[in-house]
């Protein structure tokens, strides 16, 4: 494939097989310019793909400079690195066939499928400012696309694994659709309008699905859609279906944190063994956005990061029967248990530990599978000491199957058991975890946990949650070290005569070394603290209070840490409560929200027009909201947006469309009619010029629509204009919309006498003879 780099702003020229475009974009980022607009070709040769926008480095650039990529080539040099300015250019990317996919990575250099040249390019200071400058954690995004780029192609998810996930997603206690109705789910994921109806009365599949699943919900049964094949999910290529579930769990659809942990753990589960797995690619007001990840392994790998915890509620408001068991690599270990400590092999050296216990790296020898194994020091432990080992062997069992509790895969009487190798401790994540972000879902996990362990009859204390017993595991936080729990009264062992290792100063509350009555509140003390820990990066001391900078953290660990334990949150779900309560989002008025994006695209901010119009999506009634605010975004700005994503902009302009007259609070003046209309003439002249046929289509049928209602003058001359110097495809393209469109068509009855108007306007808007 030939690349042409093209100034803007440039028309493209007709579309040639091989011909790829780069359209300059001369947005001055930072004093680098590196941004370009990717076209290729459609295999029909009827036009282009518009990809997106890249950005483009070069070994030693520095501010102020232009990447100085040479005119027309095959291949970039070795000198050059690339990287999309966002996920939707890789999206956009994979709706192309797999080897211009490959021949584009390849020729632009781009990073995200090359880890050694991102690692070559990381430290560049147009890969810093420039390339990486809007994306949230840089280094581990473009690692990220290093890892699991799944071409639209793939289709290594077998049927017997479809069959399975389809079986367990049937009676699993949720709808597949979350809060949303079916209809707008496949709507965020499928363009509806044009998939075909079964049902011969309508149209198109929207029609077809309202009227069977939300008109009369009896007609089909509630998993009718994973055989549908419309959408492909049965035997469709892999993206479609992992688009699907994605979605499923997306934080817009799915609000219920502990319905996300359910069917993530099913689908990553079930997903496994051909090689994908769900994984966090972003982070919305702290819940994770996921997307899929190739494994390669046909295992489900580790994640390396906190973020890839998922946030969730108490399980105390889930059922037992809701908690499926947490996938992992380790099931073969626990179904092959046999007490028998010669099954590991341990390394000779120990972990560091505690003083009741040693850690020892170890194998399992019939799986080869890494484990740790806690063994008691000596040969005959104290039985104070056999005591805590059994406890905490008993409330891992108890807790057996909780996600964020850490397993027991195997043990004997009570000197030894066998766990997970883990990523690492809290410990090791310190300065992740001053991010609130990284740090809401440890919190999460741990009220989750404590919320299962505090449960009635036999609620269970932990006493001594600290960072070093928070651990990383296969991307999920988990809590350990269960020794000091409390059992319910008159089964405690005599722990309070031989003081083992009760507790830590600083994270355990107070009355633990005054009373040793605990209660859950002295679990929630621990909590607050091991959040002051994270965001203050300090540790505590006994007695001495440690609260985080001013903001809701510091409410919530105020609240949690009060040295009265009957002033502190009384349960866990009491503290859940606190903290949705202190980070709930202050609403937004919409209308201030827009006029600031508005403001922030007049003067070029990436993605502030795009961010305008998927508000507008969540807003189609919003009278003003689209006549007022969204026609005072510039053309440019707006095209650009309307262009990076069809099925966003069909969704505005039909619903701007469907604001022609006005609502009872809201009747249209003549300005306003006005100013849509000339809006709408520059969207559309603009597509025209850039060969959007999509978008010139829809822009058009819009501004017929308020055109033909409202009969503006001073919007006519305008349009006028255009439609007089319309040719080619573009002409043909318009003409057929206003020949749809009588009453608009003769406002412009006088361009059918005009010998230089293209013969098909001419027609179009010629009068009908009497």
């Amino acid at each position: 494939m030939q690349f042409t780099v093209l100034p803007v702003p440039s028309p493209l020229p007709p579309s040639r097989p091989g011909e790829a475009y780069l359209v300059t974009d001369n947005w001055d980022d930072h004093h680098f310019k590196t941004t370009f607009n990717l076209f290729c070709p459609q295999e029909s040769g009827d036009g282009f793909h518009n990809v997106g926008v890249v950005k483009i480095g070069r070994f030693g650039m520095t501010a102020p400079s232009q990447t100085p990529i040479p005119q027309r080539f095959d291949v970039l040099d070795s000198s050059f690195f690339s990287l999309g300015q966002s996920d939707a250019y890789y999206n956009k990317l994979w709706d192309l066939n797999a080897d211009v996919q490959r021949t584009v990575l390849r020729a632009l250099k781009d990073v995200s499928v090359d880890q050694d040249l991102y690692s070559r390019a990381q430290n560049e200071p147009v890969m810093q400012i420039s390339l990486l400058r809007t994306l949230s954690d840089r280094a581990a995004l473009a690692e990220r696309w290093g890892k699991g780029m799944i071409s639209p192609a793939t289709k290594a998810i077998t049927e017997v694994t479809r069959q399975r996930l389809f079986d367990a997603l049937r009676v699993a206690p949720f709808t597949w659709s979350g809060t949303h109705d079916e209809v707008a789910f496949l709507r965020r994921i499928y363009d509806l309008d044009r998939l075909p109806s079964f049902d011969t009365r309508f149209p198109t599949a929207e029609r077809d699905i309202t009227q069977h699943r939300i008109n009369n919900p009896g007609d089909w049964e509630d998993d009718w859609v994973f055989t549908d094949s419309r959408f492909a999910l049965t035997d469709g290529p892999d993206a479609v279906l992992l688009r699907f579930l994605t979605e499923m769990i997306n934080p817009a659809v799915r609000t219920d944190s502990n319905e996300v942990e359910y069917l993530l753990a099913l689908i990553n589960d079930t997903l496994a063994p051909d090689g994908y797995q769900l994984t966090p690619a972003s982070v919305i007001s702290g819940y994770p956005v996921y997307e899929a990840r190739r494994t390669h392994t046909g295992t489900a790998g580790p994640a390396t990061t906190p973020s890839t915890a998922a946030p969730s509620g108490p399980a105390a408001a889930v059922p037992a029967t809701l908690v499926p068991p947490v996938p992992d690599a380790y099931t073969a270990v626990r179904n092959q248990a046999a007490g028998n400590r010669d099954d590991y092999r341990r390394a000779q050296f120990r972990l560091p530990g505690s003083n009741m216990a040693d850690v020892f790296d170890s194998v399992h020898k019939a799986t080869n599978i890494r484990v740790a194994v806690k063994q008691l020091h000596g040969q005959n432990p104290h039985s104070d000491l056999v005591a805590r080992m059994r406890r905490e062997i008993e409330i891992g069992q108890r807790l057996n199957g909780h996600p964020h509790a850490m397993p027991i895969l195997d043990h004997n009487e009570h000197t030894w058991f066998v766990m997970p190798w883990a990523d690492g401790t809290a410990v090791d994540y310190k300065a992740q975890l001053q991010d609130p972000n990284y740090l809401r879902p440890l919190v999460d996990a741990l009220t989750s946990v404590l919320a299962a362990a505090h449960q009635p009859p036999t609620p269970w204390i932990h006493r001594d949650i600290k960072p070093s017993n928070i651990l990383l595991l296969d991307g999920r936080w988990v809590l350990a070290d269960w020794g000091a729990v409390r059992r319910p009264p008159g089964q405690t062992t005599k722990v309070d005569r031989t003081r083992l290792g009760i507790g830590t100063e600083g994270f355990t509350a107070p009355e633990i070394f005054t009373t040793n009555r605990p209660e859950p509140t002295s679990d929630i003390y621990s909590v607050g603290r091991v959040i002051a820990w994270a965001l203050t990066g300090e540790e505590p001391r006994a007695n001495v209070e440690l609260l985080p900078t001013p903001g809701p953290w510091r409410n919530i660990v105020r609240q949690a840490t009060n040295e009265a334990p009957s002033r502190r949150p009384q349960t866990v779900a009491d503290l859940v409560t606190l903290i949705e309560h202190e980070l709930a989002a202050i609403p937004e008025d919409p209308h201030t929200v827009a006029t600031n994006f508005v403001h922030q695209a007049t003067i070029n901010v990436t993605g502030a027009a795009e961010a305008l119009l998927t508000l507008l999506t969540d807003h189609p009634g919003d009278y003003e909201l689209y006549v007022d605010v969204l026609t005072q975004l510039p053309g440019q700005q707006a095209y650009s947006a309307l262009t990076r994503d069809l099925s966003r902009a069909r969704s505005v302009l039909r619903a701007l469309a469907g604001h022609v007259n006005g609502d009872d609070k809201h009747p249209v003046q003549w300005g306003q009619a006005n100013k849509v209309a000339k809006w709408l003439c520059q969207i559309a002249e603009k597509a025209a010029l850039q060969q959007q046929w999509d978008l010139l289509e829809e822009a058009t049928q819009t501004m017929c629509t308020w055109d033909g209602v409202w009969d503006q003058y001073n919007a006519q001359d305008q349009i006028s204009l255009w439609l007089a110097g319309l040719r080619g495809d573009a002409a043909a393209a318009v003409a057929g919309i206003l020949s749809q469109n009588f009453d608009s068509a003769g406002h412009f009855s006088h361009l059918a006498e005009t010998r230089t108007v293209d013969a098909r306007i001419r027609m179009a808007v010629k009068p009908p003879q009497p």
